[in-house]
């Protein structure tokens, strides 16, 4: 069972920024005729894309607003599609498998374009430049492909995020089985460190240089990690051992997913050195259990998947302007890394499947 919020949390953690009370507006995406869906990326406008299941049991990515979703074709009749980013044009990139061979892939209203076999599209910028895997990191842009290469050591890679600068941020291996984020702006792959385990993974960043992910610490537990000017700073948890960044908006704010004292995972906005509890935002017996959050626009509207009446849905939280008022919002300064509690136990089992997801969809 996932515990929404521990009691006399949200006062705990909104004092500081000096609110208290529901904040938060949410939207259910609705799914595209199947039982679940899952909200990835939004863009400026405030549209999603993500992937649902249909009604004859497949899984098709969308794009979209609460208004309504459009699924996304494929050449290949009832191929499993999956979005994984959106710009302010509407163009979207992800991956879709045939015969278990996954094709990265651009949709651009009804035109489709394949990045070829073992391919992953994982992310666009406002100027259409793609970035992804196919065993070794990509940026197509203009119709090409440019290869990014391999870390040190390593022989496979895979981008995970770009700006629009053109910076691109991603993962990859270092040794067998183990795997290092980088940073790259044009004159190749530079590893971005740890918090003191093995390995770790950066998922996205912002025009202000900040980059966000997840890295394994010296318990071997993976922890949430914001990196700015050369410095990689531990977010922390919502009280257990586990958590992972996904996205950091222009604002300087995170979202990602934490797991709970109870073991639970739920998603959080990270903010003036604070991981705050999503659930802790919403109106009490809201009926929504927010499991992870993908992405974050400059507008602070957050886009992911939790539970509503048992079933996995997408949502768009449109947290109200006066709870940011006080947050101080420097896109290029690692906030102060504290948690609101600190207690141990559990894992973010949700989040680290959707990041082995991705990794594998890339790697094929």
């Amino acid at each position: 069972m996932r515990i929404a919020c521990i009691g006399g949390l949200l006062g705990v953690v909104t004092a500081g920024l000096g609110f208290a009370g529901p904040v938060g507006v949410i939207e259910d995406l609705g799914t595209l005729g199947g039982g679940n869906a899952t909200a990835y990326a939004i863009n400026g406008l405030g549209q999603a894309a993500g992937w649902s299941t249909t009604s004859t049991g497949g899984t098709q990515a969308f794009s979209g607003t609460a208004g309504g979703l459009v699924g996304l074709s494929t050449s290949v009749a009832g191929a499993d599609s999956y979005a994984f980013g959106i710009n302010d044009s509407g163009v979207v990139t992800g991956t879709y498998y045939v015969d278990g061979q996954g094709h990265g892939a651009i949709w651009n209203g009804s035109t489709v374009t394949d990045l070829g076999m073992n391919s992953s599209g994982q992310a666009i910028n406002d100027a259409g430049a793609v970035v992804g895997g196919n065993g070794q990191a990509f940026l197509y842009s203009g119709g090409a492909m440019q290869m990014l290469g391999y870390l040190p050591g390593g022989n496979w890679s895979a981008a995970y995020g770009i700006n629009d600068l053109g910076e691109v941020v991603g993962y990859g291996t270092v040794a067998p089985g183990v795997f290092r984020a980088f940073y790259w702006n044009g004159s190749g792959l530079v590893p971005l460190g740890t918090l003191g385990g093995a390995s770790s993974y950066a998922m996205g960043l912002n025009d202000g240089g900040a980059i966000v992910g997840g890295s394994a610490t010296g318990s071997g537990y993976m922890n949430a990690f914001l990196y700015s000017d050369g410095s990689m700073d531990d977010l922390g948890t919502l009280g257990g051992t586990m958590s992972l960044a996904y996205s950091v908006n222009d604002n300087g704010f995170v979202v990602g997913c934490s797991t709970t004292a109870d073991g639970s995972s739920h998603a959080f906005v990270y903010m003036n050195g604070t991981m705050i509890d999503l659930n802790s935002l919403l109106p009490v017996n809201s009926g929504w259990d927010l499991l992870d959050a993908y992405a974050i626009n400059a507008n602070n509207q957050i886009a992911g998947t939790g539970l509503y009446g048992g079933q996995e849905h997408a949502f768009v939280l449109n947290l109200s302007e006066p709870f940011f008022a006080d947050a101080v919002a420097d896109p290029a300064a690692a906030p102060e890394a504290t948690t609101s509690i600190l207690v141990f136990g559990g894992i973010c089992a949700i989040g680290v499947i959707h990041l082995l997801r991705r990794r594998r969809a890339a790697a094929r």
